[in-house]
């Protein structure tokens, strides 16, 4: 299987520069691409013409090459086979930093140094970072209207039971607001 191995969306310097996708096939047999594709968050798609990876081997794809502009803020990239099946996607949520690769450790993304061509790397380095993904997840997921609404009226319950309490506690605002002596 084809995966989306690593990717450098924020090099040092100029991303025009340094920036590229890498793709690995774990799989037993060479894989041809033609008619494959990679795809950005923003819609912009890179096709595959005649190009193939060998097993449990690395293509690196450079930014001059594949011409994806690759996003420093919340990216995401897509590959896609000839058929138009979606066959892997990574993501991050935050800002990339620079000079760090999203690289692949099984199912999880993490941001470490670099390793185009080869296997991915963690290093100690990555743990201080301190950015690991869920594969295919958002790590900070955005509430759906109805948990904020949940939220909103919960919180606003509990906030009113606690004023009661405390007026109907204190002589002086119970007399003021409840009209009591």
């Amino acid at each position: 299987m084809v995966y989306i191995n690593e990717w450098l969306p924020n090099p040092v310097g100029a991303d025009e520069d340094g920036e590229w996708v890498e793709l690995w096939n774990n799989g037993a047999n060479p894989v041809y691409l033609k008619g494959w594709f990679l795809k950005t968050a923003s819609d912009k798609k890179f096709i595959f013409k005649d190009r193939k990876i060998e097993v449990n081997n690395y293509l690196t794809l450079k930014r001059s090459e594949i011409k994806l502009a690759l996003q420093n803020q919340n990216g995401s990239l897509y590959l896609y086979d000839a058929a138009g099946q979606l066959i892997d996607s990574a993501g991050f949520l935050g800002s990339a930093p620079e000079g760090k690769s999203v690289s692949r450790f099984g199912k999880d993304f993490i941001f470490t140094n670099p390793t185009p061509g080869g296997a991915n790397n963690a290093v100690a380095e990555a743990s201080l970072i301190n950015n690991i993904y869920p594969f295919s997840e958002p790590l900070n997921k955005r509430l759906g209207q109805s948990v904020f609404w949940e939220l909103l009226i919960g919180s606003s319950l509990i906030l009113t039971v606690f004023v009661i309490f405390v007026l109907k506690r204190n002589e002086n605002f119970s007399k003021l607001f409840f009209g009591r002596n």
